[in-house]
């Protein structure tokens, strides 16, 4: 009986927990084992977006095969027209472009053919380093897009990327456009190598699900963001002192209203004689053989005082003649920033070609001559006279410059100090307000360096300036309203102007006010 229990029992109590211990380590390892990534997905929806490996069109930036809309390039390459794709949603927060509307340009350029792509492929055949994740980091400091962050140098990177690693009290309170976010978000893991593949960089979630609402937002956040909701754009200028323009023309007729109201004493500019040249050359009426006598005496004004200027003796031009507006197209041939626009064959006809110009281009020759008159010793000392300090302005504003990166150097220098205590001993507040007078230094050093730039040359400057956006406050264009809006683009060729009644300049000027408090007071303390 024993030797029948040993021999039964032994096998029992051996073989049989090791083919328990087998199926269990078998199972434990295909658990551990990597997952194999599937070569043919098919069509998903992931966080709000439709991948469809067949029919989706590739964006160049986050490499991802989606059914969002994408904006081709329209650029010709080198074997044939650019296949380049950017989707919407890295085209905005990359470059802050918007896709629909670069998809109605004809000739619309990709951020590639442009040189200022951004994607970790291009950027290191730059031989520069892989951004990574910036979207949320541009957008958390002020910036529209990547692109204009990068644009700030390396420093403002650096600042940007700190900011949003600071304890989530802090981001909570610094970025309110942030203010929904999924439980699984990983804003700030990014994996050696390329960043890009596999991840859809650019995407905020749409999908209601598993969101939360941040709680504890600044005020001040909260504030901006429902100014910018708000804000009133303004109805479209076509009509100037009288003259009626196309939408591109209005900055060039109220670049040469201003000169005229300037320097009206010099050219012995009578009133009501700005109005009346703008009406004429707008007026569209091509007929006639000579150039209007208010037109003709103004461009001889101008012509003589740049002749003199340059100690060449100034002939007794006739109104009724050719040769004040040959001898314009002989200075604009010369001009070292002549414009492609300017109608150098036209000019050299004489009237008969300066009558064949559209009203845009006889605005573009008219502000040259003005443009060419402000660098004369005239104009010049005249400048100098109405404005006696703009030499110490300049130096004041090197000044500026100097102290506001000092002072820079050494707030980031205690940022870094606090934040490289435990998360237990940081404290929030000083850390909230050194990252906050840290962007107050750097609208400081912008003024100083756009006060430096002018010199002791007299320009009128806008009220404030954003991007894309400027605020001009003028007088005698309305009668109940001075405050007008500017649209320009990236080159600054192209720009529209807007109008407000005084419902909407009350708005605007709401607006603009708290910034001017701020600097007053930033300018108090300092």
């Amino acid at each position: 009986m024993g030797r029948k229990k040993g021999a039964g029992g032994g096998p029992k109590s051996v073989a049989v927990p090791a083919a328990q211990t087998e199926a269990e380590v078998e199972k434990e390892a295909k658990k551990a084992a990597p997952r194999k990534r599937n070569p043919c997905p098919g069509i998903r929806a992931v966080g709000g977006r439709i991948y469809d490996p067949e029919n989706g069109k590739t964006c160049h930036q986050c490499r991802q095969k989606t059914t969002d809309f994408a904006v081709a390039c329209k650029q010709p390459g080198e074997k044939g027209p650019c296949s380049t794709h950017f989707c919407h949603t890295c085209l905005f927060n990359r470059y802050g472009e918007n896709a629909k509307q670069a998809a109605r340009k004809a000739r619309w350029a990709c951020p590639k053919c442009r040189g200022i792509c951004n994607c970790s492929f291009c950027r290191k055949k730059r031989g520069e380093t892989p951004t990574g994740i910036l979207a949320h980091a541009a957008k958390a400091t002020g910036h529209s897009s990547v692109h204009e962050l990068l644009k700030q140098g390396s420093d403002m990177v650096a600042a940007a990327q700190t900011l949003t690693s600071l304890p989530a009290k802090i981001k909570k309170e610094g970025n309110r456009k942030r203010a929904l976010e999924t439980d699984d978000d990983a804003d700030g893991s990014v994996v050696d190598g390329d960043e890009n593949v596999g991840t859809d960089l650019n995407a905020f979630p749409s999908s209601p699900a598993n969101k939360k609402l941040k709680k504890g937002t600044s005020d001040e956040s909260t504030d901006l963001l429902k100014t910018k909701l708000e804000l009133p754009r303004g109805t479209l200028v076509t009509n100037v002192v009288g003259a009626k323009l196309e939408a591109d023309d209005v900055g060039s007729a109220i670049q040469f209203y201003e000169f005229c109201r300037t320097f009206a004493e010099v050219f012995q500019i009578k009133k009501g004689q700005p109005e009346k040249v703008l009406q004429v050359i707008t007026g569209g009426s091509r007929k006639g053989r000579v150039v209007p006598a208010v037109v003709a005496d103004l461009h001889i004004s101008l012509l003589s005082l740049i002749q003199e200027d340059r100690g060449e003796n100034p002939l007794d031009y006739s109104r009724d003649g050719d040769a004040w507006i040959t001898e314009t197209g002989k200075y604009i041939s010369e001009s070292t920033v002549i414009s492609k626009e300017l109608p150098l064959d036209c000019l050299n006809q004489g009237v008969s070609g300066y009558k064949k110009l559209s009203p845009s281009l006889k605005l573009h020759v008219l502000n040259f001559l003005c443009d060419e008159t402000l660098s004369t010793g005239t104009l010049r000392g005249l400048i100098v006279k109405q404005d006696e300090g703009a030499t110490e302005r300049k130096v004041a504003a090197r000044e500026k410059i100097r102290a506001a990166k000092e002072k820079e150097k050494e707030l980031k220098e205690r940022l870094k100090n606090e934040m490289d205590k435990s998360m237990f001993l940081r404290k929030g507040e000083e850390i909230k307000s050194l990252i906050s007078q840290i962007k107050e230094l750097n609208e400081d050093k912008e003024a100083a360096v756009d006060d430096e730039k002018l010199g002791d040359l007299l320009r009128t400057k806008p009220v404030r300036k954003d991007k894309g956006v400027a605020y001009w406050k003028f007088d005698g264009y309305y009668k109940k309203t001075s405050i007008m809006r500017q649209e320009f683009d990236t080159t600054g060729n192209n720009d529209k102007w807007f109008m407000f009644t005084e419902e909407e300049e009350k708005v605007i000027g709401d607006h603009l006010a708290p910034r001017s408090l701020l600097q007053c007071k930033s300018h108090t303390k300092a």
